[in-house]
């Protein structure tokens, strides 16, 4: 009767174990199947005034991914890589503006053939970070701080022209990092500075000036299209490039321009030459970069070797120069 009584504990025991053993099991397939098969990767400090990388990735197959930042929804593209992930990076600004000390980036995507289904979604906290920006005063022509009437209307449909360029992105990414640098002086005014002219304060410099004498040849950034080729009252003989998913840069105060609007070319490529037209104080590039619609600082995101690239071998015909002269 002992015999039996401690056969049935034993038994007993040996079933209790097997249940725990299940239960466990199953609580780990839960958990594995419950993991998001998304990828999120952005530094977790940003800078105002800068733009952020961010890169989204997926084990299953997805045709777009949606970045949510600062209250808007950036599309881009996706890629398969060689391991059969799914990938795509885009470029986020983080405006001079900007006042928050922190933002939360979200990506979204469905799966391929399941839109209207299953939205996968998965967030990062982004700190933001200040960055001191001294003040810089300069003298140049009169006409350019205290425009005459004569030229309003001109200077209101050069800002026109510039939304207009803007305003056309195109999907698909055709910029690298680092960008190409487009020419090889160094910085003689950085991004950010509080200008004053002749005295007066006219708002933030919003792009990076680099050294160079007159006839300089200046190099894209990255493959892009030409979007806008003109003399700006301002700017003087520029030009701008959309590189795709909402980046742009912009090569100003040139002598001349080698591209014409539509135009497609190739990093490193020679679009102009540096110059000192528009409000200048000698011959110098300045270069914008636009991200989302925002003026951000390029200098972070520029190669920091200059790699030159001859004429000749480019095969470029066009010499245009917008107006032909100086303003």
């Amino acid at each position: 009767m002992q015999r039996i009584r401690v056969y049935f504990r034993m038994l007993g025991l040996l079933c209790c174990l097997a249940l725990t053993h299940t239960c466990i099991a199953l609580s780990a397939e839960k958990v594995v199947s419950s993991v998001s098969p998304l990828g999120l990767d952005v530094p977790t400090v940003a800078v105002r005034g800068e733009a952020v990388l961010a890169t989204g990735n997926s084990r299953i197959a997805v045709d777009v991914f949606l970045f949510h930042w600062l209250g808007k929804k950036y599309p881009a593209k996706a890629i398969q890589l060689a391991d059969g992930s799914w990938q795509a990076s885009i470029l986020l600004p983080v405006p001079l503006q900007h006042k928050k000390k922190q933002e939360q980036l979200a990506l979204t995507t469905v799966p391929a053939g399941h839109q209207g289904q299953g939205l996968l979604r998965v967030d990062r906290l982004v700190h933001v970070k200040d960055k001191q920006r001294p003040v810089q005063s300069l003298k140049v022509d009169r006409k350019y701080v205290e425009p005459p009437a004569a030229v309003q209307e001109r200077i209101k449909n050069d800002r026109e022209k510039v939304r207009q360029a803007l305003a056309s992105i195109t999907a698909g990414r055709q910029w690298t990092l680092p960008l190409a640098r487009p020419v090889p002086g160094a910085v003689s005014s950085q991004f950010g500075l509080q200008r004053v002219f002749n005295g007066k304060p006219r708002g933030l410099h919003r792009g990076l000036d680099l050294r160079g004498a007159e006839g300089t040849p200046v190099q894209a950034c990255a493959d892009g299209q030409a979007v806008l080729c003109d003399n700006l009252y301002f700017a003087g003989n520029s030009v701008y490039l959309s590189h795709g998913e909402g980046v742009f840069t912009a090569y100003i105060h040139l002598s001349e321009i080698v591209v014409t609007p539509g135009q497609q070319v190739r990093r490193g490529q020679v679009i102009g030459r540096v110059g000192a037209t528009g409000r200048v104080t000698g011959p110098h590039l300045h270069l914008s970069l636009f991200v989302q619609g925002h003026t951000v600082d390029p200098l972070p995101l520029l190669s920091e070797r200059y790699i030159h690239t001859s004429d000749e071998a480019l095969g470029h015909t066009a010499r245009v120069v917008p107006n032909g002269v100086k303003p």
